[in-house]
């Protein structure tokens, strides 16, 4: 029976690739959403499949055999992958073992420092691996080794790989630290604490045995973000690669026979290990009181109770510093770029040349920092008023992505968790499984090519057709995914105590949904969505180094053609604009908006730190202020003890003044007044 599931699943990720393999032809000569046409491909789509014969590959435009073109490749990708994988998972495995041991204030210093380095976008990961040993070479004459591939029998393994591995190792890092953490408060710990046993002696034997499932079901997400970013390194360090074949055959069978390369090692490790070597645990029945019916008014005693308890959240949020931090700079920048957009005249300011006070050529375009502030790019333009004008862009695009995939999936997820039978939720759930091993970027690249890279004849959509498309296909890519992760928070608390004894004390279904589960999902909630806003910055960052800009690419079909530019100027077309730009020395046409992604991550980041302080306040974990704001509570309750001694000072004082005061009789007693 686990056989049959095992290729069952197997069979349902192949017809999904199929299926987005086909996609393109949606957006064929200039139409859009054409299903006639879709459906007409996928005909012949299927077709090539069942006929081995026409398995090719067009190599300079010469038919080759798809495995013999695609195999080295493959495997130069997957030995780079896997390697990164490895090292970045070993690494964090024996960091977070050894950060137990490390005293609180070199923890917290370790946790700023992974932190910052987790919000660094792979592209500048990568460059600075590359630039590091360039500046090495040119301080000693000695070069470690090569920072790219220079041709077909040359290939680069050690940088790949160091860049792959550092995102996973930081991710993974801090879930195995916070598995260490949850499993240190269970009683099976304190059991062998007391009966003597050393801290490293129960964190190697128990604890960690008890963590291998979670850390086995956490790394899923972690290989699918690290499978998006495969792209990127092999373009950066010249590798030709699985994905590089891609990019120069865009064939739906081409396309196909890649996506299926990738997904089927890791479906065999994944679903594999799942059927096969876990054990089945015995899994609570379906719900028994199913949530009747969402139709219906809802109320609330008290009058606009609701929003009295969205006012206290808000609130309560806003109280954090982190939060209160992350989010005025997230909003701030909004501000200021929508004001500089209203305000500016003209919008980009062009610096063509630069004289001094004697009339002398000092500069010529591009124009360094020297002499312009940030510099210009090849035409002049200020880099500074790029970033201040598609700024606004970016963030709120960002932001609207990231709440319609968390609204959409946690809508979706009542019904998925309530409603459907449990052998569909099994069949939903994998078949979503199987999306954690179709590399997110590739999946983006397939689908927003047709609509956003101009064809000869000039575009037939509209810009805002264009944004509204690429924002549904973003918001899709995540929605499955975000559905059944809510739809498995529900579950869980649904199997709590609390949520019975309110069923049998007759609470409806909308207090229960209202009451019990959104204060347990609210945390998770903040959580997603500043997990899906970083992940679309990073998916801007991946397109725009493949010239998929946000609104549309223009693209020149001149004798001498112009370089893709962006309809706007959105951050990430200036990063696909200067990608090459640190190899020739133009370091500020991309480490600006670099930054600025940068800068937006940590700001995310600070609000999701914030969202899980307050959380874990509510239900009683605690959480550490920062050492600054101790340091101020600590001098206001100082201050605060010395008033009250004071005026408790002053009581007593005052209090044996006034009976000094009382009149006494011959013998020295008070007098008693009548």
């Amino acid at each position: 029976m686990r056989v049959i599931k095992f290729f069952a699943y197997y069979v349902f990720g192949i017809v999904g690739i199929l299926l987005i393999s086909t996609s393109p032809a949606l957006f064929r000569q200039g139409a859009f959403l054409d299903v006639g046409n879709y459906m007409k491909e996928l005909n012949q789509l299927l077709a090539t499949v069942v006929s081995p014969g026409e398995w090719t590959y067009l190599f300079k435009g010469r038919p080759v055999p798809i495995f013999e073109h695609l195999w080295d490749p493959y495997q130069y990708s997957m030995t780079v992958f896997f390697g990164g994988i490895l090292l970045g998972f070993a690494l964090a495995l024996a960091g977070a073992f050894l950060t137990v041991f490390l005293p609180r204030w070199l923890r917290s210093v370790v946790d700023r420092i992974l932190g910052v380095l987790e919000s660094v976008p792979d592209l500048l990961l990568a460059f600075s691996l590359q630039l590091f040993i360039v500046w090495f070479y040119k301080q000693t004459d000695i070069l470690v080794i090569s920072v790219a591939s220079l041709g077909q029998g040359e290939q680069v393994y050690l940088l790949p790989v160091l860049a792959i591995a550092v995102l996973p190792m930081v991710t993974m890092y801090k879930i195995i630290l916070a598995l260490i953490e949850e499993e240190w408060t269970k009683s099976y710990v304190q059991m062998a604490r007391g009966k003597g046993l050393e801290k490293a002696v129960i964190l190697c034997v128990h604890i960690s045995r008890n963590i291998g499932k979670s850390m086995f079901y956490h790394s899923k997400i972690i290989i699918w973000g690290a499978l998006s970013s495969l792209l990127i390194i092999e373009y950066i360090f010249n590798m030709n690669g699985i994905t590089t074949a891609f990019l120069n055959d865009f064939r739906p069978i081409v396309s196909s026979f890649i996506l299926l390369m990738l997904f089927t090692p890791f479906y065999i490790i994944y679903q594999g290990t799942e059927l096969f070597l876990f054990k089945d645990e015995k899994k609570s029945e379906a719900v028994a009181t199913r949530m009747n019916s969402f139709v219906g008014a809802v109320s609330f005693k008290g009058g606009g109770g609701w929003l009295t308890y969205a006012l206290s959240e808000i609130v309560a949020h806003f109280k954090n510093i982190k939060f209160l931090l992350g989010f005025t700079v997230i909003m701030g920048t909004i501000i200021v770029s929508i004001t500089y957009t209203m305000t500016a005249e003209p919008l980009i300011d062009q610096y063509r040349l630069i004289y001094d006070d004697e009339g002398t050529l000092v500069s010529s375009m591009p124009h360094t920092p020297e002499y312009v502030f940030l510099g210009t790019d090849p035409l002049g333009f200020s880099v500074l008023d790029q970033i201040l004008v598609g700024a606004k862009y970016t963030i709120i695009f960002g932001l609207v992505i990231a709440f319609l995939r968390m609204a959409i999936g946690f809508i979706l997820a009542i019904p998925y968790a309530f409603f459907l039978p449990k052998k569909v939720q099994l069949v939903f759930e994998k078949l979503v499984d199987s999306m954690h091993f179709l590399p997110m970027t590739i999946i983006a690249f397939l689908l927003l090519r047709p609509v956003l890279w101009m064809p000869p004849g000039g575009f037939t959509t509209t810009e805002t057709e264009r944004i509204f498309y690429q924002g549904i296909i973003l918001t899709l890519l995540a929605v499955p995914l975000v559905t059944t992760l809510f739809g498995n928070e529900m579950k869980l608390i649904m199997k709590e105590e609390f949520v019975t004894s309110t069923k049998v004390l007759g609470g409806s279904s909308v207090h229960l949904l209202w009451k019990h589960l959104m204060p347990h999902l609210s945390a998770r909630m903040g959580i997603v969505f500043g997990q899906q806003f970083i992940q679309t910055l990073l998916i801007f960052i991946h397109l725009g180094v493949f010239d998929i800009y946000f609104g549309g690419t223009k693209v020149s079909y001149d004798f001498v053609a112009d370089p893709p530019t962006s309809t706007t100027y959105e951050w990430s077309g200036m990063i696909g604009a200067a990608k090459d730009s640190l190899m020739t020395g133009r370091w500020w046409l991309i480490i600006p908006a670099l930054l600025c992604f940068m800068a937006m991550i940590v700001a995310m980041q600070l609000i999701v730190q914030g969202v899980k302080e307050v959380q874990q306040r509510r239900v009683g974990v605690p959480v550490e202020q920062n050492t600054w704001l101790k340091k101020i509570f600590r001098r206001k309750e100082t201050r605060g003890r010395k008033a009250d001694s004071l005026k408790e000072a002053d009581f007593i004082f005052v209090s044996e003044q006034k009976r000094a005061d009382e009149p006494r009789d011959d013998h020295g007693y008070r007098r008693k007044s009548i």
